[in-house]
């Protein structure tokens, strides 16, 4: 193997990892500024700028969908070195903490009825667990770069407090570090501040015989035990919610009315709270958030079952919430079950949905020329010299055409198969073929079609592993 890699002037083998989340050698192609795919469906799914705009994509396992995620991430990355005006990128795509949260929650609930399934997790609980990505991914910019909170109105500031005070996630004492942490941030009190509050607070206390504390300090956990009622994607103590709330006035907790009971399904609440983060976002310099859904089948609570997965992601197919802001989108990768979904939808759904307006990708596949120019491409960035190109049929016996090459990459459709057709390839090249020492080890005419002639049967097996059917 390792002649054959040298006689090609390669220094790894740019074939062997077919899961993108461990690929380095795709992650070496998209850490290079601007590359892209040569993929119809990238500028329809890309943006511009990079994440601007709905959509969805539905495809098959081994199909692209994490290496064109990879991708995008990776722009936005660039995009961000070289702007100001930053993107905010949220990965909605680990589930299970949430999901675990929600039923254990619903379970405690003295008033249902029935077992908790996917079909009690609604839109608001969709939209809570977004703003929990949206805290932690804001709390990472902090900490990566110099955020100018001071740049945020005074109303900006309570509601940037509200919202990480009902949706910081993590234990108890990094919870409680960062909001208070944030609380001298957002809302100092200063000196005088807080020696006025606390005058005042002791004349007041003095005048009424202690009614008045005692009804702010009622007032404050009120907020917090409804919080923690209503909020059911994560848990929270009501205390530390309480104690990161006595930074907001009261008069501001008032106006939002979160101290009721009832709006644990409320989509009205979520819907305010998240257009209160998209504006504090935009306030900080970022001019878009991006949010990547992906995964969905991977919950324990799913287990890549079909209808689990469509009564989970049903209720974010919600035109109210995919075009609720122009600077909010999201980029939803899908198995290609769930386009079936999409294709038998009723009118009333589809009409909640509009996926008209949605730029759905269906069906998800790649084109021999396509396939060519990837594998091509992962050549070349292995190679000693990455900025040459080199072609993929470099690697065949001159007798072996390139219409033929194409041909069988025609048949394999998918990036993760033409990994594997290509390192089998060359591994039956390694071991029939006798080195040379001035000239390239090539693929020779037998192995291509003795290889080639599997294709089919491999495909099938997979699939039929996978319980689908080849596109």
């Amino acid at each position: 193997m390792s002649q054959f890699l040298k006689s090609h002037g390669l220094l790894r083998n740019p074939f062997i990892e077919e899961e993108a989340q461990n690929d380095k050698v795709f992650e070496d192609l998209v850490n290079e500024a601007g590359y892209t795919f040569n993929h119809q469906a990238w500028d329809k799914f890309f943006g511009d700028p990079p994440g601007r705009g709905t959509s969805m994509i539905f495809g098959v396992k081994g199909s692209g969908k994490s290496a064109l995620r990879l991708a995008l991430e990776k722009n936005i990355e660039h995009f961000n070195r070289g702007h100001r005006e930053r993107i905010l990128l949220l990965s909605y795509d680990d589930f299970n903490g949430f999901l675990e949260a929600f039923k254990r929650k619903r379970e405690q609930d003295r008033n249902r009825e029935g077992p908790v399934t996917l079909d009690d997790f609604r839109l608001a609980q969709h939209l809570d667990a977004i703003l929990v990505c949206g805290m932690e991914a804001l709390m990472a910019e902090l900490k990566a770069a110099d955020l100018p909170l001071e740049s945020l109105e005074r109303y900006q500031r309570h509601d940037l407090m509200m919202l990480m005070a009902f949706y910081v996630s993590g234990p108890p004492d990094r919870y409680n570090r960062i909001m208070s942490g944030l609380g001298r941030q957002l809302l100092p009190r200063g000196v005088f501040g807080g020696m006025g509050r606390g005058i005042k607070g002791v004349l007041t206390g003095l005048l009424t015989l202690g009614i008045a504390p005692i009804s702010s300090q009622m007032f404050y956990r009120g907020v917090a035990r409804s919080a923690e009622r209503e909020i059911l994607v994560r848990d929270r103590n009501a205390r530390d919610v309480e104690r990161a709330l006595k930074s907001i006035t009261r008069g501001y907790l008032k106006d939002q009315d979160v101290k009721r009971k009832g709006w644990r399904d409320d989509d009205d609440v979520r819907r305010l709270f998240m257009t209160k983060f998209i504006d504090c976002v935009r306030s900080l310099g970022y001019q878009q958030i991006v949010v990547v859904m992906d995964k969905v089948d991977e919950p324990s609570l799913i287990n890549g079952d079909r209808d689990k997965m469509e009564s989970f992601v049903w209720p974010l197919w919600n035109n109210r919430i995919l075009q609720l802001h122009p600077n909010l989108s999201f980029k939803m990768l899908l198995p290609r079950q769930l386009y079936e979904s999409v294709r038998k939808a009723s009118s009333e759904k589809a009409n909640v949905a509009r996926f008209d307006k949605q730029k759905i990708i269906y069906p998800f596949r790649w084109g021999d020329k396509q396939l060519f120019d990837m594998m091509s491409d992962r050549l070349r960035i292995c190679r000693a010299d990455p900025s040459e190109p080199y072609p993929l049929d470099q690697l065949f016996d001159d007798s072996i055409q390139r219409r033929e090459v194409l041909g069988a990459l025609d048949k394999l459709r998918q990036p993760r198969f033409v990994l594997n057709y290509l390192y089998r390839l060359i591994s039956e090249t390694c071991a029939h073929a006798d080195a040379h020492d001035d000239q390239p080890i090539r693929i020779s005419h037998d192995i291509f079609y003795q290889v080639t002639a599997t294709i089919g049967e491999d495909i099938r097996q997979y699939y039929q592993t996978l319980g689908e059917s080849p596109e």
